[in-house]
């Protein structure tokens, strides 16, 4: 799939932004690393996400604990975004981006208490990121399910397989870095990515 590379990805450009100005309130309320402001700005707590507190599954998604944090997701967000947004375009890049988020944040909360981790305080926009790394799986899967004598998809998808592989290995190494959020952020990621990406070839055949 052939990526638009004269046009700008505005809506990854807007979403960094986004991070930004919510960083800068974490900074004003109190620092990215003071739990009130956190917790106040939306960060992820299962038990209040049952109480009722269901905007915090979007909120959780834009806060990060310091600028290391903040960093490194941007500087993902950045490549990977522009890559999704501008291969299968606007409309259908926002959807798997906080889809993977939000569902992602979602799971994470229906399984705490299963997982013992309801007390756990979650943020960042890992998961989504993690999320667009499925669709990148799901783009060259299905390239090389419709071509799989090119050598070119069969090397590409192993790469991917392998950057995947390697990402959620780091994952378990560290520890402040939550597995789960990321695994169901990156299978949701996978399965909306397959869906979409399926109608789009079907599309462009047509």
């Amino acid at each position: 799939m052939k990526t638009s590379r004269n046009k700008i990805a505005y809506t990854t450009y807007i979403l960094i932004g986004l991070n930004l100005l919510i960083y800068g309130l974490e900074i004003k309320l109190g620092g990215s690393q003071d739990s009130w402001a956190l917790e106040r700005l939306g960060a992820l707590i299962p038990e209040k996400v049952l109480a009722g507190e269901w905007w915090r599954l979007i909120g959780a998604n834009f806060l990060h604990y310091g600028l290391v944090h903040l960093a490194t997701n941007m500087l993902s967000l950045f490549f990977v975004g522009r890559l999704i947004e501008l291969s299968l375009g606007v409309k259908s890049y926002l959807i798997i981006y906080l889809v993977s988020g939000i569902g992602s944040m979602l799971t994470f909360t229906l399984l705490a208490f299963r997982l013992g981790l309801s007390n756990v305080f979650l943020i960042g926009a890992s998961a989504a990121i993690m999320g667009l790394i499925g669709a990148i799986l799901a783009i060259y899967l299905q390239l090389w399910l419709r071509n799989r004598y090119s050598v070119t998809a069969k090397r590409r998808l192993q790469q991917i397989i392998l950057i995947v592989i390697v990402q959620f290995v780091f994952d378990n190494l560290i520890p402040q870095v939550s597995f789960h959020a990321h695994l169901f952020g990156f299978i949701i990621g996978f399965l909306v990515s397959s869906i979409l990406v399926f109608i789009k070839f079907k599309f462009q055949e047509a």
